[in-house]
């Protein structure tokens, strides 16, 4: 799972307004910077790597929403960036899980999954033309140019917490932001902890997923602010949102090796011969993803009965909720003529 690297000159006692702008120009210029890679046919890295830029970007406009103006960045554009990409990466996933599958089998279920592999390579070659339209070189030009220009005047401070820090002669500073933003995810998981003991409640445990891998970006978005032991948690968050998504594709596989079973039973239009090689390997991937799902269901219950136990998430709010130096507004700063003075005195 890839590891966010830390973005250059944000400084957590600095004006939160200031910083918020770095991170969004550095997620924004790591993800337009990926389009070439992205498009690269020799293996599915590119995509892969253009995908997760593109999650963390969306990922800190929804950490930092209550401090941009409701409307003022082109969220149509990256969203269809993002469709675009998950559609090509969906089925790189796919080919390379056939792939690997196909090796472990025999001969006659091989042919039946080498027929699926065909149907997935069709639908990645329609994907990938959809890509290309979607990050051609104008495009992204663009949607880069639109999004700077739109975050020049996007950045807002709630009312409410900038007349607290005027009170107190401050700035909110990126810190604070941080602590709000964990804060918040934090408490989401909390909350949506219990649907890791319903094992058939598939929805359920994908929003969990889905709740881990934003208190995940989170924490490491911020990880600066809170040192070392921020980077263990994420690392620990990491584990579970990974089992999460194993079992999240062991579902996917399940409901749609389902359908095709369905689908070819009352289908007259293969013959039968080839209808029941193609089932016999549909039935053999079914009966793999449900045992590999039960196998990933385990390592998330044994993951979050750990957590509770040893208070993980008790620990991760105790460290979030340590004191951390703010930063004095610009008025309160002595002026260089002054800095002078006191080293000459």
């Amino acid at each position: 799972m890839a590891k966010a690297k830390p973005i250059a000159n944000t400084d957590c006692p600095d004006d939160a307004a200031k910083v918020i702008q770095q991170v969004l120009k550095a997620r924004l210029k790591k993800m337009c910077s990926l389009r070439e890679h992205a498009l690269d046919g020799d293996g599915p890295e590119g995509v892969h790597d253009m995908r997760v830029a593109s999650r963390r970007l969306r990922s800190a406009l929804s950490d930092f929403e209550p401090y941009l103006r409701k409307g003022s960045i082109p969220l149509t554009r990256l969203k269809e960036i993002a469709r675009s990409l998950g559609a090509v990466r969906d089925e790189d996933v796919v080919l390379a899980a056939l792939e690997d599958l196909s090796s472990k089998a025999d001969k006659n279920i091989r042919a039946g999954i080498e027929t699926i592999a065909e149907e997935h390579r069709r639908q990645r070659r329609q994907a990938r033309i959809l890509l290309e339209h979607a990050i051609w070189p104008a495009a992204i030009a663009e949607f880069r140019d639109d999004f700077r220009a739109s975050l020049r005047k996007a950045i807002r401070i709630p009312d409410d917490e900038a007349a607290s820090k005027r009170s107190a002669n401050q700035v909110l500073t990126f810190s604070q932001v941080g602590k709000r933003v964990i804060g918040d995810r934090l408490q989401q998981l909390s909350e949506a902890g219990d649907s890791v003991y319903r094992p058939l409640q598939t929805k359920k445990l994908h929003e969990l997923r889905i709740l881990a891998k934003r208190l995940r970006y989170a924490v490491e978005l911020f990880a600066a602010c809170w040192g070392d032991e921020f980077k263990k948690f994420a690392a620990e968050i990491a584990r579970l949102q990974t089992s999460l998504g194993e079992l999240h594709d062991c579902d996917v596989w399940i409901v749609n090796l389902g359908a095709r079973l369905k689908h070819d039973g009352n289908s007259q239009s293969v013959g039968g011969r080839e209808r029941w090689r193609n089932n016999e390997a549909v039935v053999w991937l079914l009966h793999h993803f449900v045992g590999e799902r039960t196998k990933h269901y385990c390592y998330a219950l044994a993951r979050w009965h750990k957590w509770e136990t040893e208070g993980f998430l008790d620990r991760l709010r105790a460290v979030l909720n340590a004191d951390l130096p703010t930063k004095a507004s610009a008025s309160a700063k002595p002026n260089r003529q002054h800095k002078k003075a006191q080293r000459a005195s």
